[in-house]
């Protein structure tokens, strides 16, 4: 006889009628069905990955990041530096070097509210201060860097070991974000001799519509922008940046 798999439930063969509780069971079932269980709703699904809610977190950045530059003019490109063909904005600030204190100058000669300064930048011709206005006389290359969260200084670096070579160019750099001290100590540190001006508070940067850092500026005597490059460039591809400039320059 086959083995009875539910004989552990009593009956067995001993019951009067000789069936297995196997097959008493299975007749009760036919005869008393049990009622059927109350209806359930179903479970909403959840996420399995412990790591879903930083998904979630991830795409609504995503998505927010889209939603406003979408939303900026000209498609966000006021976060990429000033516009190619047009003039450099005014500006003036502090030098690293100077023992000047406060805050860049970026008041336009056509006129803007004294919050950007008392008078119009490119009036502010004395020693200490870098001046675009100055500057973009000559072909002019001009490095934007912030140093907290970003290692951009090496950029600097690169221009400051060429430039040299490109006596007829005028190099400088804006620091945005530390005060004079602190940019003094950088600039003594790490052997930069070209101009730096320093942005304390971020006017200079705002003005040029800079958003990835380093950001480098080309620009034609005049200060007409030439070329904006975005993030770090080799000593070669400066070298070549700088002698289209002087093509355009014919200088």
């Amino acid at each position: 006889m086959p083995e009875d798999r539910f004989g552990d439930l009593g009956g067995g063969g001993g019951e009067p009628d000789g069936r297995s509780a196997a097959e008493r069971f299975e007749e009760q079932d036919r005869i008393n069905p049990e009622p059927d269980a109350p209806e359930r709703r179903p479970e909403v699904p959840r996420p399995g990955n412990r790591y879903a809610w930083l998904v979630g977190i991830v795409m609504l950045m995503v998505v927010s990041v889209l939603f406003v530059t979408s939303s900026l003019p000209n498609s966000g490109e006021g976060l990429r530096g000033p516009q190619v063909g047009k003039r450099l904005p005014d500006f003036a600030a502090p030098s690293a070097d100077s023992n000047l204190s406060g805050v860049a100058n970026v008041r336009q000669a056509t006129g803007g509210s004294e919050s950007a300064g008392k008078n119009p930048a490119c009036e502010l011709l004395a020693d200490g201060v870098v001046n675009v206005c100055e500057l973009r006389k000559k072909p002019l290359v001009l490095t934007f860097l912030v140093t907290r969260g970003a290692d951009c200084e090496p950029q600097v670096d690169r221009v400051e070991r060429m430039r040299a070579d490109f006596k007829q160019v005028n190099f400088a750099a804006v620091v945005s974000g530390n005060d004079r001290e602190e940019v003094g100590d950088i600039v003594r540190r790490r052997g930069w001799t070209m101009p730096v001006a320093v942005d304390e508070d971020g006017a200079a940067v705002n003005l040029y519509g800079v958003g990835v850092c380093p950001t480098t500026v080309f620009s034609t005597p005049g200060g007409v922008v030439g070329r904006v490059e975005l993030g770090n460039l080799t000593e070669d591809q400066l070298r070549a940046r700088i002698r289209a400039l002087l093509k355009r320059s014919r200088v």
